[in-house]
């Protein structure tokens, strides 16, 4: 069974590679699709040699052979001479891509699972010199803007072009009679598509989102899981919003939307956009993010008992890189502000990703504060360093959350409640007065207490060197 999903895997990439040298448009966005898979297929060919697979790589085969049907049709699309076909197709291009961008990366975090340390990095590292958001975003915007010239050369001679295709495809006639009086508009919106705001996370229309079940609810929010251009994601939405001033919402919101685009990383949780709703009184207002089917690490921890320790391992690597990318971003210090458990998601593969931070000022800005938003089963005192518990004005750096880090990384490995019962005066005895680090279990791997121990030490200067700096 999975060596026939291999050869389909084979087969669909080499029938990409074929297209892509027939397309006629969005070659630069084809092109950079086609070098991701190219790196992908090099595990896989890995995995073809082998007398056998576990079940968890057979999933992330399945996933990949879907995600290589929709980039197959994608490329196919872009092979089409047909101008009214390109003007059509013209205004969801990127968003298309970045969708299947991702789901192409998710598959590179599966299948490096498969390969040893040292092969592992190599790949990976293969795998992000071809996967750039910065990069993409300058593909996308040279498409459009040939796409752009292609329209501007066409217009002078559009009365010619309904001719030829009212004679050569009737279906489309209706169509095609409306483009003369909409040419102006099409400019316009290919002038949206090329503003770099417009790249990635977005405003959403209330009719492109789906709600499904509701996940769960506090007395700011609902938090439901939903459907987004076909994609699962989880959507929050705000109750009795303090806010009801729509643009001062929007310029906040796209103000953070251009400091999120430095944190964008497979370990970072991805952020859709934000959703306006007008037609009620006051506005509602959504935010829609990335969907991670196991919840929080506090979750994981709590419902699935007897994960091994490469499970855990892996997930601990997920939030190390999440918040490093975090912490590098920038030559200016930029932090989290409360890293806690709660704040690292986990997908369904226990792929791990940073969040709680994305654009907390817009979240502010639109949420009434409730006392039911405070009921936790951890409190975040047990995170805090002791030079934050001993000064109540003490600003988070990186050396901190480091130490907070350290408390993710030992409830990983303890599979436990950090200072499980203790109020926070017990916790401010018990890390200030007495230093009290509690003990990790026997199982747990050398290395992996040493860096617990690392993080979690009392001197300052320690952190330092624990952090991503050293």
């Amino acid at each position: 069974m999975w060596m026939e999903r291999m050869e389909t895997i084979a087969g669909l990439a080499k029938e990409i590679y074929s297209l892509y040298n027939q397309t006629q448009w969005n070659k630069k966005q084809c092109g950079r699709l086609v070098d991701r898979i190219k790196i992908l297929m090099l595990p896989v060919e890995f995995l073809q040699k082998q007398p056998q697979i576990n079940k968890d790589v057979g999933k992330v085969l399945e996933e990949l052979s879907q995600t290589l049907e929709n980039a197959k049709s994608l490329v196919a699309k872009y092979t089409s001479r047909g101008w009214w076909k390109k003007f059509f197709w013209a205004f969801n291009i990127m968003e298309t891509f970045e969708l299947i961008n991702e789901r192409l990366s998710d598959a590179a975090q599966g299948l490096s699972l498969l390969l040893q340390a040292e092969e592992r990095i190599k790949f990976l590292k293969k795998f992000e010199e071809v996967n750039q958001k910065k990069q993409d975003k300058k593909d996308a915007e040279a498409d459009l803007e040939e796409l752009k010239k292609y329209f501007e050369k066409a217009a002078d001679s559009i009365s010619d072009q309904v001719d030829i295709v009212h004679q050569d495809v009737k279906l489309v006639n209706e169509g095609v009679q409306q483009i003369g009086a909409n040419i102006t508009e099409m400019f316009k919106l290919l002038e949206k598509q090329l503003n770099p705001s417009a790249l990635g996370t977005t405003e959403i229309t209330k009719e492109t989102l789906k709600i499904h079940e509701k996940l769960m609810e506090t007395g700011s929010s609902s938090l439901y899981r939903g459907e987004y251009h076909k994609s699962i994601v989880a959507i929050k939405e705000f109750k009795n919003p303090q806010i009801t001033d729509v643009s001062l919402a929007r310029k906040t919101f796209w103000r953070e939307v251009r400091t999120m685009k430095k944190f964008e990383h497979p370990n970072i949780l991805h952020m859709y956009g934000i959703c306006i709703d007008n037609s009620c009184a006051p506005p509602s207002f959504s935010i829609v993010m990335e969907y991670c089917e196991r919840g929080t690490i506090r979750e994981v921890l709590k419902k699935e008992q007897g994960l091994t320790w490469e499970t855990y391992i892996r997930m601990s690597e997920g939030a190390a890189l999440g918040l490093y990318r975090l912490h590098q971003t920038t030559e200016k210090s930029v932090v989290h502000g409360n890293i806690t458990s709660s704040k690292f998601l986990v997908d369904l593969r226990y792929c791990v990703k940073l969040a709680g931070f994305e654009i907390s000022r817009t979240e502010s800005s639109i949420k009434r504060m409730s006392n039911t938003d405070n009921q936790k089963e951890v409190h975040d005192s047990a995170y805090l360093s002791p030079q934050a518990l001993g000064n109540i004005n003490f600003i988070q750096d990186k050396p901190s959350e480091i130490y907070s880090f350290g408390i993710v990384l030992w409830e990983i490995a303890a599979r436990s409640t950090p200072f499980k019962g203790l109020t926070t005066e017990q916790i401010f005895q018990k890390v200030t007065q007495e230093e009290y680090k509690e003990p990790l279990p026997e199982d747990c791997p050398e290395d992996l207490q040493v860096l617990i121990n690392q993080c979690r030490d009392y001197a300052p200067e320690l952190w330092q060197t624990s952090s991503w700096g050293s």
